[in-house]
């Protein structure tokens, strides 16, 4: 898919981010957390916890565009390491290159950072998101399973270039 830019978010964009967060929770969570964290969504503790993200110095968040539609959005924060937090694209619009695309464009942060690698985090029962973490390269460089949940369960990937 041409005509994707990634648009810096702003407090206005909050509850635009918030909706494409329950639309991919509902379409590509579902089974992974509980039904309950989707069917109960609080929108107020999301907007909350956005507003953080988007006005924190070391938090770096993108809408997904195609022309005025917002189809996505990723989450950066710039710390030792940075960490690719979110990448969520509705599900139309997945398997199009967008993934691709939005990994270009975070090493592109990286390297205006002046890093070499970034990392990210996944639920192991995510195998379509763990398909293309492997596929664009990534290593498996620690786990987290024995949590009470496990929906609270992570495999973490690095990504060098």
């Amino acid at each position: 898919m041409c005509g994707v830019s990634f648009v810096p978010a702003t407090e206005k964009d909050v509850m635009a981010i918030i909706e494409l967060r329950r639309i991919v929770w509902g379409t590509t969570y579902r089974g992974i957390y509980p039904d309950s964290m989707i069917d109960d969504f609080d929108y107020e503790w999301h907007k909350e916890k956005e507003i953080k993200r988007i006005t924190a110095l070391d938090y770096s968040v993108y809408l997904i565009r195609t022309g005025d539609l917002d189809i996505g959005y990723l989450t950066i924060r710039k710390r030792e390491v940075v960490l690719l937090m979110s990448l969520y694209v509705i599900k139309e619009y997945q398997h199009q290159g967008i993934g691709r695309k939005a990994f270009e464009f975070v090493m592109q942060f990286c390297r205006d950072s002046e890093k070499d690698s970034f990392i990210c985090t996944c639920l192991p029962e995510n195998h379509n998101a763990r398909m293309f973490y492997e596929k664009m390269g990534g290593k498996i460089i620690g786990e987290d399973l024995e949590n009470e949940e496990s929906w609270m369960n992570s495999v973490t990937y690095q990504f060098d270039f």
